[in-house]
């Protein structure tokens, strides 16, 4: 999705053009949500039933389209898991993979290594039966963004709600960007709220009140995401403030751009924005016209997310075309709990060796 046209979604762009494709965008929110309310309606009925994947399950999901931080939050449940002594698995959906595969299936496979199995399918059945074959000593799956795939049965169903765009502007598809009501959070284990360092206070006291009234329990946790450190196009590891002192070009194709250009800004001492559609594919025009803005006035480095390195590695001559620019260096994110640490361990406790 075009950049503009979220900008117009959310209320961020005024006009006549503007207002009228909210309105007609509106139009269609009764059909969405008819749709959803059957599905689930289905579901809650019996009417259809959740398959078992053959292990327990561990669902990390949330109510809107991307940007509440999913991938750092699984390799943390991923990572938790594995010190209770569990060997996990990540099943995810590959939306949108091209012909090099799932970019987040990259980057957890880059962060996790080789123990951890990661199968992207949209049928997360089909995936698990591939996983179970190949690795039978698996003994629960992670299954990233998962809380509206109910043909899945799971055990533990955990929410993210992001903290700068709670309720990512409080419509249904295709007029925002909420894939079902809020008030279905009721269906979750338990809610995480993510980027709270980002949120007033104030503000993240009315979002736990929100969220208590909606899911009828408060928030299990709140987190913050935190750069550990930076890599640099061939890999290395660099200091986090590695940026400091320099202008940079910031460059992403993510649901949520804003957290991400907000820390990009905090660690330099300038920062020029170039955003793309979320999962946008980029091409070698792209990447040259990134170069060539990059290498204008007096940028110093490029930094990008690492799922948009991943699909720019993937082309024949992605990062080859960058040659002359400056270097490239990608944050290192990582999940901190603000606090609910030890809540969120016992969640997972039963999914532990010996449990």
């Amino acid at each position: 999705m075009r950049p503009a046209v979220i900008a117009a979604m959310r209320g961020e762009r005024g006009g006549v053009g503007a207002a009228a494709l909210r309105a007609g965008l509106s139009a269609l929110v009764p059909f969405y949500a008819a749709a959803v309310a059957g599905r689930n309606t289905l579901f809650d009925w019996g009417l259809r039933r959740p398959r078992s994947l053959g292990r327990p399950v561990v669902s990390v999901g949330n109510l809107s389209t991307g940007g509440t931080g999913k991938t750092p939050m699984v390799i943390e449940m991923v990572r938790r898991l594995q010190a209770l002594g569990a060997r996990p698995a990540v099943l995810l959906r590959g939306y949108r993979a091209g012909a090099g595969g799932s970019d987040e299936a990259a980057v957890l496979s880059g962060e996790l290594g080789p123990a951890v199995p990661i199968a992207a399918d949209p049928s997360r059945v089909r995936a698990a039966e591939a996983v179970l074959a190949a690795n039978p000593d698996v003994s629960v799956f992670v299954l990233d963004d998962g809380f509206q795939h109910r043909q899945v049965q799971r055990d533990l169903d955990l929410v993210l709600i992001d903290a700068t765009d709670p309720l990512a502007t409080a419509h249904l598809l295709p007029r925002g960007f909420l894939r079902e009501p809020a008030d279905n959070l009721r269906r979750a284990s338990a809610v995480i709220i993510t980027r709270a360092d980002a949120a007033a206070g104030p503000d993240l006291a009315d979002l736990d009140r929100l969220v208590t009234a909606l899911h009828g329990r408060e928030p299990v946790a709140h987190a913050a995401h935190r750069w550990s450190g930076l890599r640099t196009g061939s890999g290395d590891g660099v200091p986090v403030d590695g940026l400091r002192g320099q202008e940079v070009l910031a460059v992403c194709g993510i649901g949520n751009p804003g957290p991400f250009l907000a820390m990009v800004r905090a660690a330099c001492a300038g920062c020029e924005a170039l955003t793309f559609g979320d999962h946008h594919a980029y091409t070698e025009s792209d990447m040259a016209g990134i170069a060539a803005r990059a290498r204008q006035g007096s940028c110093g480095a490029i930094v990008t997310t690492e799922k948009d390195w991943v699909k720019w590695s993937a082309l024949p001559r992605g990062p080859a075309l960058l040659a002359g620019a400056p270097p490239v260096y990608r944050p290192i994110l990582t999940i901190e709990m603000l606090d609910g640490s030890d809540a969120l361990t016992q969640l997972l406790r039963m999914f532990g060796r010996g449990s």
